[in-house]
């Protein structure tokens, strides 16, 4: 286990350059809530594609998490997928 203040994890080499299922992000949260470490930041360098699978489920587990969670180097063409699951979440939240 880590005991620094902060850990980097890069996607990428943990998964695969395309992130497609939620148990995937299930087994990454599940890495970094067993972390000994209160922050935690997650490079998406040389990241290729995201489902929204994916993205939901990362969403919903960081929401969930104690951890102090950032996210560094996504690409441009994972951006949408992001913020289109966030739109979504928000507005089933309002009651849109």
């Amino acid at each position: 286990m880590a005991t620094s203040n902060e850990i980097t994890l890069y996607l990428q080499q943990r998964f695969s350059s395309n992130l497609a299922f939620r148990h995937s992000a299930d087994d990454l949260f599940e890495y970094i809530n067993s972390l000994n470490t209160q922050m935690v930041v997650i490079d998406f360098s040389d990241i290729k594609s995201i489902t929204r699978s994916f993205a939901h489920q990362y969403i919903v587990n960081k929401t969930k998490s104690d951890k102090q969670i950032a996210e560094c180097e996504i690409p441009l063409k994972i951006k949408p997928m992001f913020e289109l699951v966030e739109r979504q979440r928000l507005g089933l939240q309002k009651g849109n």
